[in-house]
């Protein structure tokens, strides 16, 4: 699986959580916070993205992950471990 494909996914999951929020929105710079994610919001996204890419985390790994894009990096580098 690409990169690109993670954020596809992590696209998907915010698009779902967040159905009101222009797709031009969801950019790699930006958090989900900033976008009007809450918590639930976020544990949502979270979980979805890793049930849809095939991984299955502790919820610590996603201390400090503070972007979309570090979200993206983190799922894409567990993805790569996990898959080769």
């Amino acid at each position: 699986m690409e990169r690109s494909e993670i954020f596809g996914i992590v696209a998907r999951q915010i698009q779902a959580v967040l159905p009101d929020l222009p797709d031009s929105e969801i950019r790699e710079d930006r958090s989900m916070t900033e976008l009007g994610a809450n918590s639930m919001d976020r544990v949502d996204v979270l979980v979805g993205s890793m049930e849809e890419a095939g991984l299955a985390l502790p919820m610590t790994s996603f201390l400090g992950v503070t972007s979309i894009g570090g979200l993206v990096d983190l799922l894409w580098s567990r993805h790569q471990a996990a898959h080769g």
